[in-house]
């Protein structure tokens, strides 16, 4: 059985950065910059740090099912950047992959992508809840023996003797009219969202970071197409220069052929005068 392969590739400031994953549980982790490898990882851990100290580092997110996310590089000066999971520059992932087909989906459908996190988040939370009503009925169902454990016995000690303590004097603190405070009613919504905020917060934390992430895709999107249409720009002005510099020196040859077709015909009527001197 073959193990699946995942690959990342970008260039970013003139060195081209290429990841490749291999693996599902333990993944194989192998960087190389520009085609010399750079870093070999192996790890379980669904965020993987790479580091490197003259490459940078970079972040390797998968889900819990053990799905690739994104790979993002850090340069070697955003090292707190890096840990927090903000910033950098998103790897290319391959056309096709499973990574591939992830970031299509959450730039071409935010909405679903956002939902299908929140409700992610609910049915932890509701797991958690049901696991632990599972694991109570059955600890209320086992009946467990009693032990009784022999005791040592211990010998008695003797009576400790009272110390007399000698009377302290009273301190008279000074009274503080404090003002009665008005009765504050907390509406039972509010009171119900406290109680309940361990169940709340998680499906809350889920949304905000799939809202985090749909900006993030776009952001990254929006940067590799400019620096598309920039290389694409550069080509086509390198691609017009070469035509020109072909057009310029096509015209030169042509200029010289002319000028030598000029000078043989000069060249033949010199001689035909010179022919005609001669026969007279």
């Amino acid at each position: 059985m073959s193990k699946k392969v995942q690959t990342w590739s970008r260039t970013i400031s003139g060195h081209t950065h290429h990841l490749e994953v291999t693996g599902e549980i333990v993944r194989r982790f192998v960087w190389t910059v520009d085609g010399e490898q750079v870093l070999t990882k192996k790890t379980a851990d669904d965020r993987a740090r790479l580091e490197t100290e003259d490459h940078g580092s970079m972040l390797v997110i998968h889900s819990g099912l053990g799905t690739p996310r994104r790979a993002t590089y850090f340069a070697p000066g955003e090292d707190l950047a890096g840990m927090a999971g903000i910033g950098g520059a998103d790897l290319t992932p391959e056309p096709g992959s499973r990574a591939a087909a992830y970031e299509r989906r959450v730039i071409e459908h935010p909405r679903r992508y956002a939902l299908i996190e929140t409700l992610g988040g609910a049915a932890g939370v509701v797991g958690g809840i049901v696991a632990a009503m599972v694991v109570a009925w059955i600890l209320a169902r086992i009946s467990l023996p009693d032990i009784d454990l022999p005791l040592p016995n211990l010998p008695d000690l003797p009576d400790l003797p009272d110390l007399p303590l000698p009377d302290l004097p009273s301190i008279p603190w000074p009274s503080i009219p404090w003002p009665d405070l008005p009765d504050v009613h907390v509406p039972e919504w509010v009171t119900w969202i406290a109680d309940h905020l361990k169940y709340i917060w998680p499906v809350v934390l889920a949304f905000v970071l799939a809202q985090g992430e749909i900006k993030r895709r776009r952001k990254q999107a929006e940067a590799s197409a400019a620096q598309a249409e920039a290389s694409a720009a550069q080509a086509e002005t390198s691609r017009t220069s070469a035509e020109k510099a072909a057009d310029d020196a096509s015209t030169g040859a042509s200029d010289a052929s002319a000028d030598l077709a000029d000078a043989s015909a000069d060249a033949g009527d010199a001689s035909a005068e010179r022919g005609q001197r001669r026969g007279l």
